[in-house]
């Protein structure tokens, strides 16, 4: 027999296993509003399910980067993710960003992210240096650490201390693309200096550190110098905004510019006429998003742990209600420009739009004129 579960005990597992939070509760900021020339830039994300319901995987991706291209979004961001359904068309980022790079003219083609541990260094460098010539310039990259022990199958090694290889590795990625000689071990275990070919054409990497709940994440990515790429993982704006001091305090401590870092806060969006035209087409694949989703933070647990489908079924149920109400960008241009005040009163310098959640094709073109106009009362 399933045993039931109380409230509190639907939250905490909604924040372990799908990092939704906490019941909404509108906090107000602690945090002084940025002037009004403050600039949010905006860019697209993508995450699909596989099972989107488009025949062509890619298309909207194609679409949706076209469109942002030719209309001054700032950056397209590409994940990695193996063997789940959630993310599942994106094994290799690098392969679709070369496929952007010649398509598109001046936007920045970025990793949300690589899952660092599970490649060597080399390889992430060359791969990206030669998107890097394709793209004559355009490629940043956000790397993550991984968590789910099935995509270590590829690297069975690195789980486990992939938290700490995923920060050892950056700094050799970042010698490797300034072109310097390093030294590792070849196939007949002797030391070989190597240098990667082609180099890039950018002579320093901009990197982005994912991060989520975890303040010491904030703070190292602070303290290193790097950007970060967040999201509204069981916290509200008001937490982020805790965490986004930690991280400009960090990078002031460490001597780099404390607001010269990037902030970047992916959000789901859909911004169209109205919040009622909206909340009909998001409703559907917005929860079986939420709940592919949770059936890959599930595979993380032992199968004693696993919620039975009652549980999922009232976890994924109060998930949506959560996330439409305080996690994402959903609504008319003026319920979005709210949303968009609060973040940068927060500290968020980009909104990463993520569109391909499984909304019907249509609508999300149509969306697209409305997603402009916000672009431009925002970013001016």
């Amino acid at each position: 027999m399933n045993k039931t579960i109380d409230r509190d005990e639907i939250n905490r597992q909604m924040a372990s296993l799908l990092s939704l939070g906490r019941d909404p509760v509108e906090v107000p900021l602690e945090v002084k509003p940025k002037p009004a020339a403050a600039k949010l830039d905006l860019s697209i994300i993508f995450f699909s399910d596989i099972n989107q319901g488009m025949d062509h995987k890619y298309q909207l991706v194609f679409d949706l980067t076209e469109f942002a291209d030719r209309h001054g979004f700032t950056a397209v961001w590409l994940p990695e993710r193996h063997f789940h359904p959630f993310g599942g068309i994106y094994p290799n980022p690098s392969v679709l960003a070369a496929a952007l790079a010649v398509k598109t003219k001046q936007i920045r083609l970025r990793t949300g992210s690589v899952v660092l541990p599970l490649h060597h260094p080399i390889e992430v460098v060359e791969a990206w240096s030669m998107v890097d010539h394709l793209s004559q310039g355009r490629v940043d990259l956000g790397f993550a650490s991984g968590w789910n022990p099935n995509d270590f199958i590829i690297s069975r090694d690195t789980f486990g201390e992939h938290r700490k290889i995923w920060f050892d590795r950056i700094p050799i990625v970042e010698k490797l693309w300034r072109g310097e000689s390093m030294t590792f071990q070849n196939g007949k275990d002797e030391p070989s200096d190597i240098r990667i070919y082609p180099k890039p054409i950018q002579e320093t990497l901009n990197v982005w550190l994912v991060v989520s709940r975890s303040e010491e994440s904030f703070r190292i990515a602070g303290s290193k110098g790097y950007n970060v790429l967040t999201m509204l993982a069981g916290i509200d704006l008001a937490k982020l905004s805790e965490k986004i001091k930690i991280y400009r305090d960090a990078r002031r401590d460490n001597g780099f510019d404390p607001e010269g870092g990037v902030v970047t806060l992916m959000m789901h969006t859909l911004v169209h006429r109205n919040l009622d035209i909206v909340r009909k087409a998001v409703r559907e694949p917005f929860y079986d998003y939420i709940k592919s989703a949770l059936t890959g933070h599930v595979q993380a647990f032992d199968k004693g742990q696993r919620p039975s489908e009652e549980e999922t079924k009232k976890m994924v149920d109060y998930s949506y209600e959560r996330y439409f109400k305080t996690g994402a960008l959903f609504g008319s241009l003026a319920e979005a420009q709210d949303i968009a005040e609060k973040a940068v009163n927060a500290g968020v310098n980009e909104i990463a739009c993520l569109m391909d959640f499984g909304v019907d094709y249509k609508v999300v073109m149509e969306s697209l004129p409305y997603l402009l106009e916000f672009k431009e009362t925002v970013s001016q």
